[in-house]
């Protein structure tokens, strides 16, 4: 009893801190759960399986509620659904207020995480309808999590008994590499967030898990297994597989490396056999095992079969969901693979919830000290033998889980190549073997004394993770925001109001000086009163735009922060709102940024109000091309005139030649100022001008900081009736109010005479 002590006190924390983060989750919030809920609703009150229809989820998904969901294998949905046959669920309808404008995806915007809009009332305890089936789901779901956590135990255990010895044949216990590795399964967030969820992950790790387990110990060498009895382990690793399969598509791929493993294993116990003889009990018991798990999962392809065209539904799947557009690139790969470590370890929510930034931090450290100490283990246990005996070499079994995860790793990424979903918790179905391979990795950087303290001290650590994430992380990106009094707006922020329409009005704002780049963000703080709300549920939105008035970025959420749909307002209250609007990689720079928000009506398309509230600062670029004609001529306030390019250098009468100039910003300029360029023939009076502020007042000299060079292009129109010769180019600045003209700094007046001419014919 005392050896099994440790892992029950861990299954015990399991339990209290899935609970914890199943309550932390609003309902319907946990990954898809907005869907696999209506597919377990559909199954419980229908007594069949949903058909996809891509026509009707794609035009009224309101009908559709499961998705593309409803294509996956049942067998987690008929589980759920016979626990919760005795539950009135008939209110799901109502409980599934979807927030279809959630930034699902998208952990860096701010609030609106909520799939779903939630009502306080339907969803306090005491629990009842659907809020109650989603409950005791959450926590029979749980129940595979521990199950999860068990496998992940026997596995590290099985896989190195040989860990057990000291450096120097000193004696130590193993069963620390077993409980670290239950520890990195049992602790780890985002296992604990799936495994609280109506979700088909967590069965999915444990029959995947389990296949693993049962594919080692039939592989294990030291296990003397007699002809009858695997038999019966290979028919059971069938039940297993075929099982697998109607629990998740993915376990598909558990076929051919359950194949390998067990032609391995009657090839050695066969090997005084002839050939044909050996190769013929092999495909006896690949037989026993295909025509096993076909038994139990076949219906259900059969049944795609003759609805769809397709055994695993994946077309209809696919044609709802969608595809990519175009073949992600390498850079693609790589930037998506912040997000798959992510979800291996916690990204809650619809995929829009982050934990603290050291958190991920700490575990990329841990897996890489996991990772390369698993290499400098193997280069330790190198072993000169032949490759054929290897299933006899010992502590060799742990190719199998490294194979497993590699299948189910290049899956991942085959799924990623159609959709956007390079997702870590997909990983789970191996998790166990990746537990026990990163435990037993961190335990090779300290002497073997010191290891079971080292497993301690991951425990702590995780543990604190697990325990403070669901309070710092899930439980606040779901707290609604409370209705203010007018009077609680702060001063500094009180406009003059502005009707938006809705019996809504602009009361506040806050748009503090903002300086960005390209892909960076510009944030807004509205204050929205309910005057005389009409009753209908808007859309508000707040957009920047750029160069020549261009969309450059905008947000398109329900106001208060997504969470308090207007039709729920009452006159009198105030909604502080943030706001986050991304500027867009391709966004003219640099460029003023005119900041406008307001409300639409989604029903309609029709647009209540738009109220232009102030402006940012888009940067201009860090590097610039170096002019065609450099030059450096300093003027007054801090502007510098760094050369220019001129196109075309010889024009006909009637052409428009373009003039670039290259400014650059020694200090802030005090005042917006224009740009004069004039042509000149022989006297002093120009023969054409194009006067214009910088960037046709897209980036007025206001905004101009010091060290930034603009680059300035102004259009000239050459004259019909120009006279053909040779024209000086005059450039400069002004002040618009006054007209006075920025004066050269040598002293040599007030205009720039630029050197190269322009001809005429």
């Amino acid at each position: 009893m005392t050896r099994r002590r440790p892992l029950a006190l861990i299954l015990a924390a399991y339990f209290v801190l899935g609970g914890v983060y199943s309550l932390a989750t609003p309902v319907l919030e946990a990954s898809d759960e907005f869907k696999h809920y209506p597919y377990v609703q559909y199954v419980q009150t229908h007594h069949d399986l949903p058909v996809l229809n891509p026509e009707t989820c794609l035009q009224t998904p309101d009908d559709c509620p499961w998705l593309q969901d409803g294509g996956q294998p049942p067998l987690y949905y008929i589980t759920m659904a016979a626990a919760t046959s005795w539950i009135d669920t008939s209110d799901l309808r109502d409980l599934r207020w979807m927030n279809w404008h959630a930034f699902i995806g998208d952990p860096a915007q701010v609030c609106n995480k909520n799939l779903v809009i939630h009502l306080p009332e339907r969803e306090r305890f005491p629990w009842h309808g659907s809020v109650l089936a989603i409950h005791l789901i959450r926590f029979l779901t749980l129940g595979f999590g521990a199950g999860t956590v068990v496998l992940t135990y026997l596995l590290a255990r099985d896989l190195f008994p040989g860990e057990g010895e000291g450096r120097g044949g000193a004696p130590s216990s193993p069963r620390y590499v077993a409980l670290g590795a239950a520890v990195l399964t049992a602790f780890n967030p985002m296992f604990l967030f799936v495994s609280g969820a109506v979700n088909n992950d967590a069965m999915a790790a444990f029959m995947g898990n389990l296949a693993l387990l049962m594919m080692v110990r039939i592989a294990d060498p030291r296990r003397q297994i007699a002809g009858r009895r695997l038999v019966g382990r290979v028919l059971a690793l069938g039940v297993v597989v075929g099982l697998g399969m109607l629990t998740k598509l993915s376990l598909l791929a558990l076929l051919p490396l359950v194949l390998l493993v067990v032609a391995l294993r009657v090839w050695r116990q066969r090997s005084s056999l002839s050939i044909p003889r050996c190769l013929g009990f092999v495909v006896g018991h690949w037989s026993l095992i295909i025509l096993t798990a076909l038994l139990i999962s076949g219906w259900w392809f059969l049944r795609n079969w003759r609805l769809y065209g397709d055994p695993t539904a994946l077309n209809v799947f696919v044609a709802i969901q969608g595809v990519r557009t175009g073949v992600p690139t390498l850079r693609d790969w790589l930037g998506e693979f912040g997000t798959f470590r992510w979800t291996y370890w916690g990204l809650f929510g619809a995929v829009d919830v982050m934990a603290p930034r050291w958190v991920y931090a700490f575990f990329d450290l841990l897996s890489l000290a996991g990772l390369a100490g698993l290499m400098l283990w193997i280069a330790r246990r190198g072993d000169p033998t032949p490759r054929p005996s290897f299933l006899a070499t010992r502590n060799s079994l742990w190719w199998i889980p490294a194979l497993w995860v590699a299948v189910l790793f290049i899956s991942v990424l085959r799924w990623t190549w159609v959709y956007f979903s390079f997702q870590g918790r997909l990983m789970f179905p191996g998790v166990a073997g990746i537990s026990a391979l990163l435990m037993v990795g961190l335990q090779q950087w300290t002497a073997s004394r010191f290891r079971p303290a080292l497993t301690a001290g991951v425990a702590l650590v995780m543990f604190a993770i697990a325990v403070v994430t669901p309070f710092v992380s899930i439980l606040p990106a779901y707290v609604p925001p409370e209705p203010l009094a007018l009077s609680d707006v702060p001063l500094d922020a009180r406009v003059e109001p502005v009707d938006v329409g809705g019996g809504m009005r602009l009361v506040g704002l806050e748009l503090p000086p903002q300086s960005v780049a390209r892909g960076g963000s510009v944030e807004v703080v509205v204050y929205w009163e309910a005057v005389a709300p009409d009753g209908g549920d808007y859309v508000s939105f707040a957009r920047l735009l750029g160069r020549g008035m261009d969309w450059v970025g905008d947000v398109n959420r329900r106001p208060a922060c997504g969470m308090v749909p207007t039709s729920l307002w009452r006159p009198g209250q105030v909604w502080r709102d943030p706001y986050r609007v991304e500027v867009a990689e391709d966004a003219a720079a640099p460029s003023r940024l005119r900041v406008e928000v307001g409300l639409y009506d989604p029903k309609t398309g029709r647009t209540l109000g738009v109220v232009a509230v102030g402006e940012a600062k888009l940067a201009p670029l860090a590097a610039v091309a170096e002019p065609a004609h450099p030059l450096t001529v300093e003027l007054a306030d801090g502007v510098t005139l760094r050369g220019y390019d001129l196109a075309p250098e010889v024009a006909a009468p009637g052409e428009v030649v373009t003039l670039t100039l290259y400014w650059e910003a020694r200090e802030a300029p005090a005042v917006d100022y224009q740009v004069f360029v004039h042509l000149l023939g022989e006297g002093l009076e120009p023969v054409a001008q194009g006067d214009a502020p910088p960037l046709g007042g897209d980036y007025p000299t206001g905004l101009w900081a010091p060290g930034e060079v603009i680059v300035d292009p102004h259009p000239l129109l050459l004259p019909e009736d120009l006279p053909p010769g040779r024209y000086r180019l005059s450039v400069g600045m002004y002040d618009l109010e006054t007209m006075a003209r920025l004066a050269r700094l040598d002293g040599s007046g007030d205009a720039i005479e630029l050197p190269t001419p322009l001809d005429v014919h």
